[in-house]
Order: structure tokens, then C-alpha cells, then sequence
């Protein structure tokens, strides 16, 4: 049985409980009456000592007064009821439709969802509680749709990254198969950068699956932030001279020790020191300043480059996200993936992270980590 019948058969039952507890009431109220108005019956008797049992009963006049008034109260109350009862029914017929209509798209919409339809959206009507049961489904579904597109773009990017290094291992072997090129050194260190970006796309998506489910874990440990920074700008110091740039350091004396996994921040920072570094023309500075700001070490890392169009701003964490065209394989660029790693492994230490243009021109990339005590 539907839930629109249920409600139809409840209202009914009620409305048929108030027709027999009004009844009753009448009844009861007839009987008390009589019994003040000293009718022990509904009849009057002879009254006098020479009455026996074959006496003549006549209608006492109070009692056909009563009779009548009692008729009239039944009648009054069948029809009364019987009204009640329709009005009750219909009552219930509309409540029960007014009720049950969202809730059966509801149902209709979830059936499809459940087939991928998930471009599905049911009107926002109803009492209250079924208008937000509605709203809370459009955006589950608005989520889901999102996520599958997500998905689905995500799969394509991959298969992409992957073709490309694929297609150049296939095409160099078959030349070296076919005696058309030698394997020499240069061919071969080739073939090696191909394998090189295979495996660091591949981890980056291992590491952008373990932080989406929740499993990457961290090694967290007090750490001084110089720990970290030091060695890694002396690492890339080569690189930055190579390409006649200047990487600056600037970080505040005195800062607080972190409770941080110094891998993962390691991680973050060569990824937006990597980035700075690519983009910054020759000539340019890059530079990594750190300080205390409330319960916050801010990590900044800026370069003099041409900066990161407003419109693409709110897209540069996204993955395979290029803001830039010319941000491709041929220029050095890397999977699309690390700013969004970094993303992630800033907010598994409870951070934040957020990019902007510089008002003299650059970008910049800031990373606030928690002080342990906040």
C-alpha cells in the first residue's frame, strides 16, 4: 500500500473516531439527562395504589419531549458526522497528495541517479522538511556530477601524460630495433627523462590518491624551519645560477619550532621553488621569505616572472590545470600535478596555501603551517 493511500485511510480514521466518540458523548449526555429528569424509563407510569400489573401505560409528556429531543441530537450527530468524515477524507486525500507528489519525484530522481542520470534535478516545493530534503538532494547530485566530471577529466589527463612519454619510448626503440638510429649515450639519456617523467607522474598520483582517501601519513616531529630551507636552496642554487637568477633567502630570526613531517614541507617547496624558477625570466630573482603572523609561520616564495592571469587564479591547484600555454613538456613543464599535491600535503598539516600576483609584478605562493600550541 502507497504511502498517499495510508494517508488517506489514517485521516478517514480519525474523522470516523470523532463520529463515534461524538455519539457516545450524545448518548451518554441523553442518559444523564433523563435520569435528572426522573425518567427511569423512557415511558410514564399510572400513578395511584389501585394500579397492577395489566395497569395502562401512557407516554409521560416529559418523556415524548425527551424522545424527540434525543431523535433530534442522533440525526444531528449522523449527519454532523457523516460530513466530518467526507471533509476528513478529503482532507486527507489532499494532505496525502500535497505530501507524497515531492517525495515520489524524490524517489523517481534517486532511481535514476542510481542509472548515472546525474544531470537529474527535482523541483524545491513542499512543507519545509520536504523542500530541504529536496535542496540537500540537488546538491548531492550537483556533487556527484561534479566528482564524475572530475573523474572522468582526470582519466583523460592521465592517459594523455602517459601517451606522450609512451609514444616517444615506442618510436626511439623501434629506430634502435630497425638499425635506423644507434643507442648512444644521447639517445639513450633521452629515453631515460621519458621513464623519469612516467615515474614521477606516477607518484604523484599515488600521492594525490593516498591524501583523497584520507591515507597519506605524515612523520611529524618538531622541526626548526632552517632544517628544511637550507639544504634545499642550496641544492637548487645551481640550477638558479645556471639560468642567471637569483634565489634569495629571507627568513625571520627567532621563528618557533614546527610539529611538521619535514619530507612532506620539503615536497611543497621545491615544487613552488621548481615552478618559480621555470617561469622567472632569465635576469630575474626568486625569492623564499618565511616569518611568525599570529599562530601562523608564513612560507612565501616569490619570483619576478610575468605572474598568473586574475582569470587562472583560481584554478593553478587544480590538477593538469596549465594556466599558462606555453607551460608545456617542450618548456620544461612538469605532470600538472604538484601544485595540487602540495595543496594537499599543506592541508594534512592543518595548513593553507593560496597564490597571488605580486603589485610590482611576479607571483607569489604563500604556505601558512599552525604553530604546535594552536
Amino acid at each position: 500500500m502507497s504511502m498517499r493511500v495510508r494517508l488517506a485511510w489514517a485521516f478517514a480514521g480519525m474523522a470516523l473516531a470523532v463520529m463515534v466518540l461524538t455519539l457516545t458523548g450524545v448518548n451518554v449526555g441523553m442518559a444523564v439527562t433523563m435520569r435528572r429528569m426522573g425518567m427511569g424509563h423512557m415511558w410514564g407510569m399510572g400513578h395511584g395504589m389501585g394500579m397492577g400489573w395489566g395497569a395502562s401505560v401512557v407516554p409521560a409528556p416529559e418523556a415524548s419531549g425527551a424522545v424527540d429531543m434525543a431523535g433530534g441530537l442522533i440525526r444531528w450527530s449522523l449527519w454532523s458526522g457523516a460530513a466530518g468524515l467526507v471533509l476528513a477524507a478529503g482532507a486527507g486525500v489532499w494532505a496525502a497528495e500535497r505530501i507524497t507528489r515531492p517525495l515520489g519525484r524524490l524517489r523517481d530522481a534517486a532511481r535514476q541517479l542510481g542509472l548515472r542520470d546525474l544531470s537529474l534535478r527535482v523541483p524545491v516545493e513542499g512543507d519545509t522538511e520536504v523542500a530541504e530534503l529536496a535542496a540537500a538532494f540537488n546538491r548531492m547530485a550537483e556533487r556527484l556530477e561534479a566528482e564524475d566530471r572530475a573523474r572522468r577529466q582526470l582519466l583523460a589527463d592521465v592517459a594523455h601524460e602517459l601517451g606522450h612519454p609512451l609514444s616517444v619510448l615506442r618510436g626511439r626503440l623501434e629506430l634502435m630495433q630497425d638499425g635506423i638510429q644507434a643507442p648512444t649515450p644521447e639517445a639513450l639519456v633521452t629515453l631515460q627523462d621519458e621513464v623519469v617523467r612516467m615515474s614521477r607522474l606516477i607518484g604523484d598520483l599515488r600521492d594525490l590518491s593516498l591524501a583523497d582517501a584520507g591515507a597519506l601519513s605524515l612523520r611529524l616531529r618538531p622541526v626548526r624551519l632552517e632544517e628544511v630551507v637550507d639544504p634545499l636552496l642550496a641544492n637548487l642554487e645551481p640550477v638558479a645560477a645556471g639560468r642567471r637568477i637569483a634565489l634569495e633567502r629571507d627568513i625571520a630570526p627567532g621563528l618557533p619550532v614546527l610539529e611538521v613531517d619535514p619530507d612532506r614541507i620539503r615536497q611543497v617547496l621545491v615544487n613552488l621553488l621548481s615552478n618559480a624558477l621555470r617561469y622567472t625570466p632569465e635576469g630575474g630573482r626568486v625569492t623564499l621569505r618565511a616569518w611568525q603572523q599570529g599562530s601562523e609561520v608564513r612560507i612565501e616564495v616569490a619570483d619576478t616572472g610575468p605572474g598568473i592571469d586574475p582569470a587562472d587564479l583560481p584554478h593553478v591547484f587544480e590538477r593538469f590545470y596549465r594556466a599558462d600555454p606555453a607551460r608545456t613538456r617542450s618548456a620544461g613543464g612538469g605532470t600538472g600535478l604538484g601544485l595540487a599535491i602540495a595543496r594537499s600535503l599543506v592541508q594534512l598539516h592543518g595548513g593553507r596555501i593560496w597564490a597571488e600576483n605580486r603589485p610590482e609584478g611576479g607571483s607569489r605562493f604563500t604556505v601558512a603551517l599552525p604553530l604546535p600550541h594552536a
